[in-house]
């Protein structure tokens, strides 16, 4: 009897165990959940909200001012292409260049049809014997030696004559421009850097077929000029005005930068509650690259109606995680 007791309180004993053992798990799972939870939440907002009005670091990163995909104007196989990779070209400079002989031939055609003279000259002639014989018979129908029906047929014949010059001249201006049409067909065969710029990216390469489903030959990047982007809370944003000077500070550089504000953008994206920002950075000695990381140094704005970040606790009474964000 003695001994069915004993093995019952072990067998208590064992369940106790196994119950604390449970609660033991769910309360570190709980916590864990609710501190990925509570990171998750944090990972989201790129600065925490300081209350005292003092410096705030953004973190942010480098965009080119412009950021170009230079096209092909017509479609072709591309003969040539005239850069590198890392490349600097200038306003106006060929990139690239597409099969063109056709188009060439075309436009050497048209103009030599557009400098062609010999109808114009026939015509001026043909009107210069008119009118003599308009000026002989005048002189004749004075002396009453001509009949007025010859002097008016001659008058008439004579206005004809004009006339065939005039169009004889307008041909000339239809082929003239006929020969601008093809002479930009050629032209329109030549990819030009519409900027100055340095090249990120080629394409395409010689031999292959230029399709308008797929025109772009080189990416360019504008980089005299550089954006440093960065999303500041709606609350802190109020503080930054278009023009107004910041420091910025450029991962690769090590260095502080003063840059200008931009623009500020009207619109608040939902999911992080946040502004676009944009600085714009002198970069005319090339040092700063698109995509680098930065930080802007901005002042917070003194809102005491903030509400304030609930402090998340454990089964053990502890305080959440701190907001990220560094203060200066």
């Amino acid at each position: 009897m003695s001994r069915l007791k004993l093995e019952s309180a072990e067998a208590k004993l064992v369940l106790l165990g196994s119950v604390l053992l449970l609660a033991l798990f769910a309360s570190f799972w709980t916590d864990d959940a609710a501190s990925q939870e509570y990171l998750n939440d944090v990972s989201r907002t790129p600065t925490s909200i300081n209350r005292s009005g003092i410096g705030i670091e953004y973190d942010g990163f480098t965009e080119p001012k412009f950021n170009i995909l230079v096209a092909a104007s017509e479609m072709g196989r591309l003969e040539t292409v005239n850069v590198k990779v890392g490349q600097r070209v200038k306003k106006g400079q060929l990139v690239a260049k597409l099969d063109d002989e056709l188009q060439e031939q075309a436009a050497v055609g048209a103009k030599i049809r557009a400098e062609m003279r010999g109808e114009v000259e026939a015509a001026q002639a043909e009107a210069a014997v008119m009118q003599l014989r308009v000026e002989q018979l005048r002189s004749l129908a004075d002396q009453q030696m001509a009949r007025p029906y010859e002097l008016k047929r001659a008058i008439a014949d004579w206005e004809i004559a004009k006339k065939q010059v005039m169009a004889a001249q307008e041909q000339i201006q239809l082929r003239q421009h006929e020969w601008a049409r093809y002479e930009t067909q050629f032209q329109r065969r030549r990819v030009l850097a519409p900027m100055d710029g340095v090249v990120a990216k080629i394409f395409h390469a010689p031999g292959e077929y230029i399709s308008p489903s797929d025109p772009a030959v080189i990416r360019l990047l504008v980089l005299d000029e550089i954006y440093a982007v960065f999303n500041v809370p709606v609350d802190e944003a109020e503080g930054i005005t278009v023009g107004s000077a910041v420091s910025v500070h450029v991962s690769s550089l090590r260095k502080g930068l003063t840059g200008q504000v931009e623009t500020v953008s009207p619109e608040i994206d939902g999911e992080s509650g946040t502004v676009e920002v944009r600085v714009l950075l002198d970069n005319r000695d090339g040092k700063l690259r698109s995509g680098d990381r930065c930080q802007m140094l901005g002042v917070a704005k003194r809102n005491a109606a903030l509400p304030t970040t609930p402090a998340r606790r454990n089964d053990g009474g502890r305080n959440g995680l701190p907001s990220i964000g560094r203060q200066r």
